[in-house]
């Protein structure tokens, strides 16, 4: 049961107001359709309503709302029968993203391990620990990941071949 205090900001509305579009990124860079990340992150925010957490920090609760956003996504993968890829154009035209398209369709073609930090570390401007803490892997890990990620998109972007 949530308690809500009148003249105090809900605590959902505070977290919705600071994360909904950084998740919604990380959302629509996972599932490529913007009606499928609209709804996981709705569900998430469904989970944290539904199910109070106490969390040790602000950034503890922020790795939390990653972590279930990628799970989520995953759950939609897993149960999407037909994978329909959505370019990143889309969230161009909608102003989700804001950089040159050819970076993002480089960065859309990226594999998932390293789309993501990568979308989190330039995009979000996090941090190399946050990213561990909330991906689960060690900061070395990540920092591999971003190097390996960077390559990629490097070797992408002078035509240097394909990367899957």
């Amino acid at each position: 049961m949530l308690l809500f205090v009148p003249g105090e900001e809900d605590p959902i509305e505070r977290l919705y107001d600071c994360y909904a579009a950084m998740l919604y990124r990380l959302a629509l860079s996972v599932l490529k359709n913007c009606e499928d990340a609209e709804d996981a992150v709705q569900s998430v925010f469904e989970k944290y309503a539904m199910h109070p957490h106490l969390f040790l920090s602000a950034e503890h609760e922020k790795a939390w709302l990653v972590r279930v956003t990628m799970n989520q996504c995953k759950d939609t993968l897993r149960r999407r029968e037909i994978r329909r890829a959505v370019p990143l154009e889309e969230a161009v035209q909608v102003g989700v993203w804001d950089k040159h398209s050819e970076v993002l369709d480089s960065l859309e073609k990226l594999p998932e391990e390293y789309r993501i930090p990568l979308i989190l570390y330039y995009f979000e401007q996090w941090q190399v620990g946050e990213i561990a803490r909330a991906l689960r892997l060690g900061v070395s890990a990540v920092k591999m990941r971003l190097k390996r990620g960077r390559e990629l998109l490097k070797n992408a972007l002078e035509g240097g071949g394909e990367h899957d």
